[in-house]
C-alpha cells in the first residue's frame, strides 16, 4: 500500500488533473492532493478561493466515485528552502505520509528531488489542458466546457466564474 502526493493551485481543477489522479489510483492505494497557494484568490492568476477549489475537486472525485484520497491546503511560504519542509509539515500534521510525489511543475520537481523524495514527472499539459489556458478562454468568452470535468463545469457556472475571471482581467 503505497501513497502519493500531488500538489497543485487548481485554478481551476481540469481533466489533465483529473488524468494524473486516476494514473495515481492505478498505481498507488492512496492519493493525497494539496492545494497550494491557498492564501491566494480574487487575481488573475489566483480567481478561486481554497474552498472552491477544494469543492471542484470533492465535486469531481464524487462524480468519478474515486474514495482513496485526502486534500490538504497548504499555504505558500515564498521560501523555496524551506517548502518542502513545509508541505511535510502539513502532511504530517494530517497523520498523513506520502512515498512519491508526483508532479508537473519543475521547481517542486527539484526541490523534491534535492530533499530526497521519489517524484514522479507528469506532463504539464496533460490532454493539452491547462489552467491557465482554461481561465484566457474564459476571458475571451470562447468554448472551455471540454477542458473541466462536468462538475466543475456547473460549480462554475453556478458561482459566477466566468463573470469573476472576465472581471479580474
Amino acid at each position: 500500500m503505497t501513497t502519493a502526493l500531488f500538489i497543485g493551485r487548481f485554478q481551476p481543477f481540469h481533466n489533465g488533473h483529473l488524468a494524473v489522479i486516476k494514473q495515481i489510483i492505478e498505481k498507488h492505494s492512496f492519493v493525497i492532493i494539496v492545494i497550494g497557494s491557498t492564501q491566494h484568490e480574487n487575481s488573475v492568476v489566483n480567481p478561486f478561493s481554497v474552498s472552491e477549489r477544494r469543492r471542484m475537486i470533492e465535486l469531481t472525485m464524487a462524480s468519478e466515485k474515486i474514495v482513496n484520497y485526502k486534500i490538504l491546503e497548504v499555504p505558500d511560504i515564498n521560501d523555496y528552502g524551506q517548502w518542502v519542509n513545509h508541505v511535510k509539515k502539513h502532511v504530517s500534521m494530517a497523520n498523513l505520509k506520502f512515498d512519491v510525489v508526483y508532479t508537473g511543475s519543475e521547481i517542486t520537481k527539484r526541490l523534491f528531488e534535492e530533499a530526497e523524495d521519489k517524484v514522479e514527472w507528469v506532463k504539464e499539459r496533460i490532454n493539452c489542458v491547462s489552467s491557465t489556458e482554461i481561465r484566457f478562454k474564459i476571458t475571451n468568452k470562447e468554448d472551455w466546457q471540454e477542458m473541466v470535468p462536468n462538475p466543475v463545469f456547473d460549480y462554475i457556472k453556478e458561482i459566477n466564474g466566468e463573470g469573476r475571471i472576465r472581471h479580474l482581467n
